[in-house]
């Protein structure tokens, strides 16, 4: 038997691919894996939890219920037992791109930064093209102050989808930081170009005009957040 997602080969007895966490037959879908995914999507954590607890206690090598366990804990702010799970189904199927996701998501606010990084390069060693993990890889790479490469996967990110106008500001930042004021400007301006009315991207702006010496561009821009403070945005 193959699955049908990955190609991997594995034996007639297997429920999940290990590569990949695939369901291998679909006769049906586990009925107690049902049972916690319907309650989990209308956000009754507390039943999904009761449901997928007892289901790994009675099959610990179910790979998505230790994956939907781990993100039913990490909706109850329980990280270290989200994390246990997301791990542990990751044992079980290494190439589980989203579950490697989910994993640096928790570890990312559980504020370890390392392990965070780790858990995204996984996921773009088995998909370079997961712009959602290039984006989480940069945030997590600028929180340890290794700019050059949070820039790099940042426009990776706005490379592969460039409706992702948010890392256009974190570029704008990172140019700032590095001393680059044109640049910086340049990335502030086309978030606000692109429909961000973002009153960081103002300020940030707004200080930049005020560094280079244009006062009037300054104020304008500090009159502008402000407006956007009132509103709201």
């Amino acid at each position: 038997m193959r699955c049908t997602r990955c190609g991997r080969e594995a034996a007639e007895s297997d429920k999940f691919c290990a590569e990949c966490g695939a369901f291998l037959r679909d006769a049906y879908i586990d009925h107690r894996l049902l049972h916690a995914l319907v309650p989990e999507s209308e956000g009754r954590h507390r039943e999904a939890r009761h449901e997928l607890e007892r289901l790994v206690e009675a099959e610990p090598n179910h790979v998505l219920a230790n994956h939907l366990l781990g993100t039913v804990y990490y909706h109850q702010g329980t990280l270290d037992q989200a994390i246990e799970s997301y791990q542990r189904a990751l044992t079980l199927a290494p190439n589980f791109v989203l579950c490697s996701y989910d994993l640096g998501v928790a570890f990312y606010h559980r504020g370890n930064m390392p392990s965070a990084i780790r858990a995204f390069r996984r996921c773009l060693e088995i998909d370079p093209h997961y712009n959602a993990a290039h984006y989480r890889l940069a945030i997590a790479l600028f929180h340890v102050g290794e700019l050059e490469q949070s820039l790099e996967h940042f426009e990776k990110c706005t490379a592969l989808t460039p409706e992702y106008v948010m890392a256009r500001y974190h570029i704008g930042v990172i140019y700032e930081r590095m001393g680059k004021l044109d640049l910086a400007a340049r990335e502030f301006q086309r978030s606000l170009d692109e429909g961000i009315e973002d009153v960081s991207s103002v300020y940030h702006l707004a200080q930049i005009f005020r560094e280079q010496g244009d006062e009037k561009r300054a104020a304008k821009l500090l009159e502008q957040a402000r407006q956007f403070r009132r509103a709201g945005v």
